[in-house]
């Protein structure tokens, strides 16, 4: 016994502080305390994915709006000047899918003063038409968003053929039609250049890729700082299958409604899988440094996705 052991004991004496029934009054309720964490741990977790992604939903695609006057595109055209506008494929009138440059994945931006001179000239030649046939446009079907000098905003979405366009005005829901041949042929040229086309090799190679490179980077981790592969208790196991479930749903959800184009979308999508993939791992495992191994992961997802944008823009 040391000499502090013996001045403490004299100081507090030896009988115990607190009585037997009291320990273990104590000792159930901070039992309790641990199995009732341990019992909401998870499906906390998941609760917190769902509104993240519930959350982005709202607020994401289907929620922007761009402020639009009245004013018919005629005559903004012939007032305002064009400042930049940006054109996507689309072959659904039901939606709209061109938005400000960096919006949308695959959308072409023209800020050339020749580009912008040829829509310019096209709207200020479009006259008012109640109907058009459009079984008869099938070369090329754009939503285009302009931005004028005065910095008011037009969705418009153009059916485009080599002697007539039509233009629908998506805001104010009204319809124009340019009957000049030479300039939608100058038109027609211009939507079909560089036209971004996914071939069915590429997406089938990319993700190969992004597998390939994600495994090779799983291996390393594991083996630079022994991380096991197991699970590490049946909790780990079932919070991790749930939160994969939800986010293979809400993937799919986003690609059947076309949202997966949207930057925004995409954005908010991989900050829901990578942040509770990583607060899983850190959660369940982070002293055998399971969250590096996702943290990993994501930055070379990351950095795939910002090279495949950079391909197809």
């Amino acid at each position: 016994m040391t000499a502090f052991k013996e001045k403490l004991d004299k100081e507090l004496g030896t009988t115990p502080r607190f009585s037997q029934t009291l320990q273990k009054s104590i000792s159930q309720q901070v039992n309790q305390t641990k199995l009732t964490t341990r019992r909401w741990q998870y499906p906390l977790i998941i609760i917190a994915t769902i509104v993240m992604l519930f959350f982005i939903i709202a607020l994401g695609p289907i929620g922007r709006v761009d402020q639009a006057k009245n004013a018919s595109i005629v005559h903004l055209a012939q007032q305002e000047t064009i400042k930049k506008y940006t054109m996507i494929y689309n072959p659904d009138e039901g939606t709209f899918k061109a938005g400000r440059p960096g919006w949308t994945i695959g959308q072409r931006v023209f800020e050339l003063s020749s580009e912008k001179r040829i829509l310019q000239q096209l709207l200020q030649q479009a006259t008012v038409t109640q109907t058009y046939e459009d079984n008869q446009f099938k070369r090329a079907l754009r939503d285009v968003w302009a931005e004028f000098e005065n910095g008011q905003v037009v969705k418009m979405k153009m059916f485009i053929e080599e002697e007539i366009i039509v233009i629908a005005d998506y805001n104010n829901k009204s319809f124009y039609k340019v009957e000049n041949r030479d300039l939608a042929k100058a038109y027609l040229d211009l939507a079909l250049k560089d036209d971004v086309e996914f071939e069915m090799t590429g997406l089938i190679i990319f993700p190969v890729i992004i597998i390939a490179i994600q495994m090779l980077v799983e291996k390393l981790m594991r083996k630079k700082f022994n991380i096991p592969k197991d699970y590490v208790n049946n909790g780990h196991r079932r919070t991790s299958w749930i939160i994969k479930t939800v986010n293979i749903f809400m993937l799919w959800l986003f690609i059947m409604k076309g949202w997966i184009i949207f930057t925004i979308g995409i954005i908010g999508i991989l900050a829901v899988m990578i942040f509770s993939t990583i607060l899983i791992d850190y959660y369940y495992g982070r002293e055998e440094k399971r969250h590096y191994l996702s943290i990993a992961s994501a930055i070379v997802g990351l950095l795939l996705l910002i090279l495949f944008i950079f391909y197809i823009s």
